[in-house]
Formats: structure tokens, C-alpha cells, sequence
């Protein structure tokens, strides 16, 4: 079985050279491997390209998307906007801010 410290080692050889070097310093008095860890895997991804939010970050993403309540004509707004969004997370972030009704607008609009 893979200690977490091996697994960090493994993580950290896949960075890049700019990312890697922050991960191989002693441990900070707050800073655990595991913490570590779960940085450098976060860090992984962003090297990928990759969206890697914490639950933080995804709630002030649904926040940032948050719509207020047209009326008539301005609720197929809502269906145009949610239609335009591609990545699947700031979908979910989007439909998440949205009222019951602004969710029927979208519904009926399709």
C-alpha cells in the first residue's frame, strides 16, 4: 500500500518544474501531508487545465451566476444565457442560483 508520502512524491514528479518546488519544502507548523497532498493534486490539475473549485469557490461561482427574476419576455433571457453557458460546472452553478420559477422559464422555453 502507498503511503501518502509516496503518493505526494508521485504528484509532485508529474508538476512542473515552476509548480514543484513549492511542494518539496519542510512542512510549515499548520501544514500536514495530507493538506499538502490535496494542494499539489489541486495544483496537478490547474498544470492540466483542468477547473478544480473548492466548495468555496464553487459557492461563489453559483453566486456570481446568480439572476434576478424577469418578467415576461425577459424570462427566455434566462433560457438564451443558461444555453450559452458550455462548462458543465458553471451550469450546475447557474441552475443551482435560479429559482423554481427561472428553472420553469427554462424548461418551457425548450
Amino acid at each position: 500500500m502507498m503511503t501518502i508520502e509516496n503518493r505526494l512524491a508521485a504528484v509532485v514528479s508529474l508538476l512542473p518544474p515552476g509548480e514543484s518546488a513549492r511542494f518539496t519544502k519542510p512542512f510549515a507548523l499548520d501544514e500536514s501531508a495530507d493538506s499538502r497532498l490535496v494542494e499539489a493534486v489541486r495544483a496537478l490539475a490547474k498544470a492540466e487545465g483542468l477547473v478544480c473549485m473548492t466548495p468555496g469557490e464553487f459557492a461563489r461561482a453559483a453566486l456570481q451566476q446568480t439572476v434576478q427574476l424577469p418578467d415576461g419576455d425577459e424570462q427566455e433571457t434566462i433560457a438564451v444565457r443558461f444555453a450559452a453557458i458550455t462548462d458543465p460546472r458553471a451550469q450546475t452553478a447557474f441552475w443551482r442560483s435560479l429559482t423554481a420559477e427561472q428553472r420553469a422559464a427554462i424548461l418551457k422555453a425548450k
